[in-house]
């Protein structure tokens, strides 16, 4: 069975990569993977927390962000893993393709900013980037 990551972020709305992965399940059937991934708390926040202080603040959030896309993969009866990790967002989400096998990342396309103007890309270029034109994973941008 193919596989599908649909990383989702902070605060933004999900709602057109969802419906575009429950079509593909619908179609296709795939095991889809749900992915929050938490930018670090500075050091000088965690070094007067505990360890799992920590990691439940991480895990809280992530839920949070995402609950939106949860409810409407359950909604549309797409069975899912959820997962929340810490760390740079692009190399997170190509570390955690290449470890799961995952066959396609599914991304909302960012309008061009002052971030891509400036060269920077956004996430799903960066994660393309990373992944590369060898790996057997597609990089997906929906509107």
């Amino acid at each position: 069975m193919r596989s599908v990551l649909v990383p989702i972020g902070e605060g933004r709305d999900s709602k057109w990569v969802v419906d575009y992965v429950v079509e593909l399940y619908q179609r296709e059937g795939l095991q889809v993977h749900l992915l929050n991934v938490q930018t670090p708390l500075p050091l000088y926040v965690t070094r007067f927390l505990n360890k799992q202080a920590v990691r439940d603040f991480h895990h809280e959030n992530g839920m949070k962000s995402l609950q939106g896309a949860i409810e409407r993969l359950d909604a549309a009866g797409v069975p899912h893993t959820d997962h929340v990790l810490v760390g740079r967002k692009a190399e997170t989400i190509a570390r955690f393709a290449r470890e799961q096998r995952c066959d396609r990342i599914v991304l909302p396309k960012r309008e061009a900013g002052l971030v891509s103007s400036l060269g920077l890309g956004s996430i799903g270029a960066q994660v393309r980037q990373l992944i590369g034109a060898g790996d057997q994973c597609d990089i997906w941008e929906v509107c």
